[in-house]
């Protein structure tokens, strides 16, 4: 299968970009525009697309910046960049460009050349098939691979969790997710509406977990997971902590008396099912059975009390009319919390604190890499708070301005020098108030206008710390930068 190559055209132009546009897509290519710097940076992070075309009219940032910061970001550092504009090519240049205006055989000839060598032109048959399962569902990908009769391994990713379909000529012979393998495993994967996909062909396994054929094990999973969202509904969470009840035992299946064995033990629902290596289904009727029967209880300290929303209706109304004020005229409905930290992994592991936050596939692209929105949680009243990363390196630092328009904080999770330059220079930039989730405030934050605080423990702490916090006045110095001292 040849993957749908994607161009990005980064040009305020609009009728030199339709026109474009348009015999693009006639030959195939799927067409992403922006029509800044900022914006054509974010779609760079988020779409990584095959080729950028950027214009040295775009504001916000110069071909030069753009194409320095793509190359310090490990997940776009191999995307090749075309410079557009009616300047003619300096001498030396070591970018490709592109002088207007276009003449349309050139352009669309450029960009084949430019791809022809681009490093995603050249990969091995181990990474030649890859892609969103938004755009290609697992079950219609798999029904391919037993077309074509392949043999290798399907890795697949969706919000940190990663998983795995072996096949060999076109059959599935063992799956994984997480500790889960085989059945089990397939049966959930083929419930994935979104994630990535990455497929290495090799030799077959020689030991198989599976021994169904394609077609039966595509049927199957439909069938198990409706199965699944049938006994949901009749059961308590999967947090829920479920014990045997002492006593007599009527005469129980074998899936049931094993239940009861484990269930000697206080385990969540979860646990429960995760250990059990029968398919979810199977495991999750007989719990609903034995709950219906008085064998299994829920423990008094199961079910976690509901923390309700994160904000009252008081705090978030407040929080509208603070937006509104740092934003005169504006009708945004959208609060945006930025927060400064080193590595994706520690961003990652504050927001798991957060089980109301949503964030797709897009929103993990944007967390690995480093750049844009990487959750949104509804407030209520039609208020929706959005949480961001930014890159810390000095090349980024044309991005930072305009993309804390609509913050209302800033969230430190670590005590890195770049980290707290970044925090530093975004709460003078818009006098933002900002929590540290970390033991003390660092000395580097102690200047903050709006004054930094220290709260060690719980995301949603620290989260309201900062959306429901009464606001401070304090006097910028020029260009939204400290006061000397």
């Amino acid at each position: 299968m040849t993957a749908v190559r994607k161009v990005l055209l980064a040009d305020p132009d609009v009728e030199s970009v339709r026109t474009l546009t348009k015999a693009l897509r006639q030959r195939g290519y799927q067409v992403h525009y922006a029509a800044d710097g900022s914006r054509a940076l974010e779609l760079a992070v988020l779409r990584h697309p095959d080729v950028v075309l950027f214009d040295e009219a775009c504001p916000l940032l110069t071909p030069a910046v753009f194409t320095q910061i793509l190359g310090s970001n490990p997940r776009t550092e191999d995307i090749p960049v075309v410079r557009t504009g009616a300047s003619p090519a300096p001498e030396g240049a070591v970018q490709d460009v592109l002088q207007k205006p276009f003449q349309l055989g050139e352009v669309l000839a450029r960009i084949e050349e430019v791809l022809s060598r681009a490093p995603s032109a050249q990969l091995p048959e181990a990474q030649e098939l890859e892609g969103s399962l938004g755009q290609l569902p697992l079950p219609d990908l798999l029904q391919m691979l037993k077309l074509n009769r392949r043999s290798g391994r399907l890795e697949l990713s969706r919000a940190g969790e990663q998983g795995a379909v072996v096949v060999a000529e076109g059959r599935p012979v063992d799956a994984s997710l997480g500790t889960v393998q085989g059945e089990k495993a397939l049966f959930r994967l083929l419930c994935w509406t979104d994630g990535t996909f990455a497929f290495l062909p090799g030799a077959p396994p020689s030991v198989a977990r599976i021994a169904r054929g394609m077609d039966d094990a595509l049927l199957e999973g439909m069938r198990q997971a409706d199965e699944v969202r049938r006994l949901e509904g009749l059961l308590p969470t999967w947090k829920a902590r479920l014990l045997a009840v002492p006593g007599p035992r009527p005469p129980l299946d074998e899936v049931s008396t094993s239940l009861l064995e484990t269930l000697r033990e206080v385990h969540t629902l979860g646990e429960l099912v995760d250990r059990d290596s029968r398919p979810d289904a199977a495991v999750l009727e007989a719990v609903a059975q034995l709950l219906a029967r008085g064998l299994v209880h829920v423990t008094e300290s199961e079910v976690p009390a509901d923390s309700g929303p994160l904000l009252a209706a008081a705090e978030v109304h407040a929080l509208r009319a603070r937006l509104l004020r740092s934003r005169p005229g504006s009708r945004s409905r959208v609060a945006t919390v930025l927060v400064c930290s080193q590595g994706a992994e520690r961003t990652r592991r504050f927001l798991s604190q957060l089980p109301q936050l949503q964030a797709g596939p897009e929103e993990a692209a944007a967390l690995e890499g480093g750049f844009g929105t990487v959750g949104r949680l509804e407030l209520g009243e039609s208020l929706r708070l959005d949480v961001c990363v930014l890159p810390a390196s000095d090349a980024a630092r044309p991005l930072w301005r305009p993309f804390s328009g609509c913050a209302v904080g800033v969230l430190v999770l670590d005590a890195e020098e770049e980290t707290l330059a970044l925090a530093l220079s975004l709460a003078w930039q818009r006098r933002l108030r900002v929590v540290c989730a970390l033991p003390d405030v660092p000395p580097a934050l102690a200047a903050a206008p709006s004054g930094a605080t220290a709260i060690p423990v719980g995301a949603d702490t620290a989260l309201r710390a900062l959306l429901a916090a009464p606001e401070r006045r304090a006097d910028a110095g020029p260009d939204g930068l400290p006061p000397a001292a």
